[in-house]
Order: structure tokens, then C-alpha cells, then sequence
């Protein structure tokens, strides 16, 4: 389950885009604004994923898990949701993943995806269906495929692979932060 809050990080600590950030759990995607401009954050996307889960949760709306862009508010309202039809698998493996003794995974959104899209494509499969922690409706999640294949949104019954993330705020040049 998702643990602390990991510490801000200067910009000059992060590795080249698309490269293993050692100590950190994984594959550097590069940073994601917060959309209020206070805290844009470094993703680092792990190197494993777990293949054919549901996101879980069919026929029910899931308050909170609606966030476009913040994928650790998402999963933790998924993963607190415990009564059925609401387990949500992806969210909980996501929530689970531990890599580098870094415990602060989260099931990606759908920005957070967006950017994995944008620069680590290649590490993603392109012939499956990736899940992000962003809700559309009471049948159906958004995800992405990271082929040519552009479907926003499936069932959420379907299987499909789950990605974890982990986010570290940017250091913003306060020596305290």
C-alpha cells in the first residue's frame, strides 16, 4: 500500500529521460505539472507490470477517482473502497508494487499516462491496453494504448495491463524544501 510522500528532488539529481533513475523504482518519464503551478513533480514508471486485470468497480461511480492528472488521489480512493462491485484490482496491484525499496506506487492517471506516451513509449507494449486510475463513468475507465491504436476509454471489466508510478516533487531552490 502506498506509504510517505517522497522528499523533493532537485532537477540537476534526475537522470536523461527514458533512462533507469537508480534508488528510485524505475524508468524516468520526465516531469508533470500539477496544473496550479506549486508543485510539478518528477514520474518514474516501474519496469514491471502485471498483465490481464480489470480496473474493477463495473455499474459504480467511484467518488474521487475522477482526478485527470493525479493518479496517487486517485488510487487511494480506489483502494480504500473495499465493498463490492468495488474491488479495483489494477489500483491495489499498483498500490502494492515495491521496487528499490521505494513503497509509494500508484496506479498512473490519465496525464501521468500521457506523458509515459509522450517519452518512454518504447518500453510500454504497444499491442495491449495500459490502465490509468482516472474514472469516466460507472462502466468505463480511461487508459491507453501505447501502439497506433487511440482508445480513450474501455470497459472496466476488460482486462488490461497495469504500470505502476511513483511521482517526487521538483525541488523548487528552497534550501529547506
Amino acid at each position: 500500500m502506498m506509504a510517505t510522500i517522497a522528499k523533493p528532488m532537485a532537477l540537476a539529481d534526475a537522470p536523461p529521460v527514458g533512462t533507469y533513475w537508480r534508488g528510485q523504482g524505475g524508468i524516468y518519464a520526465g516531469i508533470i505539472p500539477d496544473y496550479v503551478g506549486r508543485e510539478p513533480r518528477f514520474l518514474i514508471f516501474a519496469t514491471d507490470e502485471a498483465v490481464d486485470l480489470p480496473w474493477g468497480g463495473f455499474a459504480a461511480v467511484e467518488q474521487g477517482a475522477d482526478h485527470p492528472y493525479n493518479g496517487a488521489v486517485n488510487t487511494r480512493d480506489l483502494v480504500e473502497c473495499e465493498r463490492a462491485p468495488h474491488v479495483h484490482d489494477a489500483a491495489h496491484f499498483a498500490a502494492e508494487y515495491e521496487k528499490d525499496g521505494r513503497r509509494d506506487f500508484y496506479l498512473p492517471s490519465k496525464r501521468e499516462l500521457d506523458v509515459a506516451f509522450v517519452t518512454i513509449r518504447d518500453t510500454f507494449d504497444p499491442t495491449d491496453w495500459y490502465w490509468s486510475s482516472t474514472e469516466e463513468s460507472e462502466t468505463m475507465a480511461y487508459g491507453r494504448n501505447f501502439g497506433e491504436v487511440d482508445t480513450p476509454s474501455l470497459f472496466k471489466h476488460v482486462k488490461g495491463r497495469v504500470r505502476p508510478v511513483r511521482s517526487i516533487p521538483v525541488a523548487n531552490g528552497d534550501p529547506e524544501a
